[in-house]
């Protein structure tokens, strides 16, 4: 086995015999305030001749978001009800890298893979937080919350308070229409003394901006807050996944943190990538993640701790059944994650046989009982609830 890398100065790295990994740097930061913005391209071929190399373009897509409806048509969510995946054709071709989540407009008619029916937990039971040893991590998918929601004091404060409850939070369909959207959110976070830090992906939206210093009318963005007392990230490690074949709408953002509050040569480290799958083909989108395991995890970096976190448009049962059974934990497993009680279509996914670091508890935060909304006032902040999972600051679970 050989290893070599092919950067600026023609050095080359192979994975294996079977892949060649080629990387030509081209990195373009931007940093705002407190946070970062990273617009990296590295395109993967293959996962029998996997090479990586720098490609400055961006993928559309035409697909629309998940309604605000509570109700979901019946026969197509029994047409998506079965345990099995799809059958599909060869390994999927990805692109790492340009750190776009596709544009979020309201109404759309397709619906999650499976239902999780009647929640065995009422929406309004009460989650134990994890004891501060404990690495907090979560996923919430926030329906397009942006610079005209913040600007109202009561959804901001709803907002703030469930993205503090966590060091780290992978946020999805983030509105990106100004460009001072995150760091104004992060000034929110940190009014009380805290230190919250942000990594952004690029917007990719559907219309041109008609206002100068405004971005995108239905631009969004994959976003990571993160404590940076409890967690550091290294900002050369983001980069995103994209498929030149289009198996996926939205381009999972992959970042890598590291637990800050024990000695660094004991720490965790882990990938943490931030995943939307498109509602109107969750069965073909979360048959790639297998793939996108395999993909990631042969990155180059040699991170072997990898979670997903995100909007999976599918409950834990069909998720483990793509994935391959008992490998996989999943952050909830008989709870709805929908302000409805309806269906379970957000979650996080640790791979058991390499994440020992997984303390295995996990839940949903029901933002409706803690701030005593009705639906139509939570409709404003998302139909989606906040999914967490606590994890070991140690690398290998052990202190």
């Amino acid at each position: 086995m050989t290893r070599t890398l092919r950067q600026a100065s023609g050095k080359l790295m192979s994975l294996n015999p079977g892949g060649i990994l080629s990387l030509r740097a081209l990195v373009l930061c931007a940093l705002a305030a407190v946070g970062y913005t990273v617009n990296r391209v590295v395109k993967i071929d293959g996962l029998e001749n996997l090479s990586v190399y720098l490609d400055g373009t961006t993928s559309g897509s035409s697909d629309e978001s998940l309604a605000l409806s509570p109700l979901y048509p019946p026969l197509q969510m029994a047409a998506l009800s079965g345990a099995s995946a799809p059958e599909s054709g060869s390994s999927p071709k990805s692109i790492v890298g340009s750190l776009v989540s596709l544009a979020m407009p309201k109404g759309d008619s397709g619906t999650p893979v499976r239902s999780v029916g009647h929640a065995t937990t009422p929406r309004g039971s009460t989650e134990q937080l994890p004891s501060i040893e404990s690495l907090r991590i979560a996923s919430w998918a926030i329906n397009g919350f942006g610079p005209q929601q913040l600007r109202d004091p009561e959804l901001a404060k709803i907002l703030v308070d469930g993205i503090k409850r966590f060091d780290v939070i992978a946020l999805q369909q983030v509105r990106a229409s100004e460009r001072d959207f995150l760091p104004n959110l992060v000034a929110m976070l940190n009014r009380d003394g805290r230190a919250y830090d942000y990594l952004a992906g690029p917007i990719q939206g559907r219309n041109p901006a008609s206002q100068p210093g405004t971005l995108s009318g239905d631009g969004e963005q994959l976003v990571f807050f993160y404590d940076t007392t409890s967690v550091v990230s290294d900002r050369s490690q983001l980069y995103t996944v994209a498929d030149p074949d289009n198996r996926l709408n939205h381009k999972p953002l992959v970042a890598w943190f590291r637990a800050a509050q024990v000695d660094p040569q004991r720490a965790w480290t882990f990938s943490l990538v931030n995943m939307r799958v498109d509602v109107s083909r969750a069965r073909q989108e979360v048959y790639e993640l297998p793939r996108l395991f395999s993909v990631i995890a042969a990155d180059g970096r040699g991170e072997d701790d990898i979670l997903f976190a995100g909007l999976m448009q599918a409950d834990h049962s069909y998720l483990s059944s793509t994935l391959g059974g008992t490998n996989y934990w999943f952050a909830t497993h008989d709870k709805s994650t929908d302000i409805y009680s309806k269906y379970q279509t957000s979650n996080l996914i640790v791979d058991r046989r390499t994440t020992t670091e997984a303390v295995l508890r996990g839940g949903v935060i029901d933002f409706l009982r803690i701030h005593n909304l009705s639906i139509s006032q939570a409709e404003k902040i998302s139909p989606h609830l906040p999914v967490y999972a606590e994890f070991c600051p140690w690398e290998g679970g052990h202190r």
